[in-house]
């Protein structure tokens, strides 16, 4: 995850925010052209596309444990960019709305288009922790700043269409299943960010010390402080909105472990970056060979490999015990989206009459 070891697993996590999973197999018969004498017929197969649709999002969100190579996701963005575009196809040309009200069509299509969108510009992407980590802390900071922004501008998206399949509803004195408030998926999406934001300083953090970069070690840590105060103020926001309260105990718990690293090995890490700039003085010093500047370079590797070697005895300890949380996580938020994201029998429960 964090260091060489763990690069290779972060690479491997198909991070992608959970509603990239509109990858579906086959399109359901009902988009297909219909005539509708009665606004139950319409709302029962309009429903099913719906329905069909966030019920492949569910079944799919719970499997982005699993790990896949970074090409697969391209190639996954492409397929379901291709799906969607193929269903608001059919439904333009196949779904003439009800009385020639489309209201409700266009609205899905709209939301349909909005994630092909973000998939196209990489905003529903959250696994890029190493390209994030060649940036600056600012670059860093504006990019995360735009994910949030793109996440909240598409749930307005969502949240736009169920007020259109309400007052379609108000029309026809039918009542729609929709969502009030904040539902799973938006709550899981905003968890994964906080998430993915911790991660993604903690590799920038793994990406200094590699350079042995001290002000940007510093200079990330401080960031990482910055961060955890805002997750525990956002976790504390969320508290409340679900009673199963497992998703954001695990994102505390996991800040908390990162913003605590600070403490076990920040000193060490200052010896080591000292000692190793003391050595490369040395080296590249043009002074005459004595057998006094022989010993003293000799005691200065000595000092370096110890001081080296006691930074990364505790830094890969860390390591070790961060992926068991990082693996952990995922198979909570796995937990989390069986547990809370049932959708209904569409037959049932998504129209009813006034």
């Amino acid at each position: 995850m964090k260091n060489a070891t763990l690069k290779n697993s972060v690479r491997s996590k198909l991070f992608t925010i959970i509603y990239l999973v509109l990858l579906v197999g086959l399109i359901p018969t009902s988009i297909y052209s219909q005539d509708y004498r009665y606004i139950n017929a319409y709302m029962d197969d309009f429903g099913k596309n719906e329905m069909f649709v966030k019920k492949s999002l569910m079944d799919y969100s719970v499997t982005i444990v699993e790990s896949q190579l970074a090409s697969r996701s391209n190639a996954a963005a492409g397929k379901i960019i291709e799906k969607l575009e193929s269903m608001n196809a059919n439904l333009r040309s196949n779904n003439k709305g009800f009385e020639n009200n489309t209201s409700l069509r266009d609205s899905f299509i709209k939301m349909n288009q909005k994630t092909i969108v973000s998939l196209l510009n990489g905003s529903l992407i959250l696994n890029d922790y190493e390209y994030q980590s060649t940036l600056s802390l600012t670059e860093i900071g504006v990019n995360l700043n735009q994910k949030e922004k793109d996440l909240a501008s598409y749930f307005q998206e969502l949240k736009d269409y169920e007020k259109s399949k309400k007052a379609f509803g108000t029309q026809y004195n039918m009542t729609l299943k929709s969502c009030n408030g904040k539902n799973v998926l938006e709550y899981n999406a905003l968890q994964n960010v906080l998430f993915y934001k911790i991660n993604v300083i903690d590799q920038k953090l793994t990406f200094v010390i590699t350079a042995k970069d001290k002000k940007g070690f510093f200079d990330c840590l401080n960031s990482i402080t910055v961060m955890h105060q805002a997750a525990l103020a956002k976790t504390t926001q969320y508290n409340n909105n679900f009673k199963d309260n497992t998703l954001n105990a695990a994102n505390i718990k996991y800040s908390n472990f990162i913003n605590d690293q600070k403490g076990k090995f920040a000193n060490l890490f200052n010896d080591y970056v000292d000692e190793y700039n003391a050595l490369q003085t040395l080296k590249n010093s043009k002074a005459p060979q004595t057998n006094e500047t022989v010993a003293n370079y000799n005691q200065v590797v000595r000092s370096y490999n110890t001081k080296k070697n006691s930074f990364y005895a505790v830094f890969n300890t860390i390591q070790t015990a961060k992926k068991v949380l990082y693996d952990s996580w995922f198979v909570t938020n796995g937990t989390f989206l069986k547990n809370n994201g049932e959708f209904e029998n569409i037959h049932t429960k998504y129209a009813v009459n006034n």
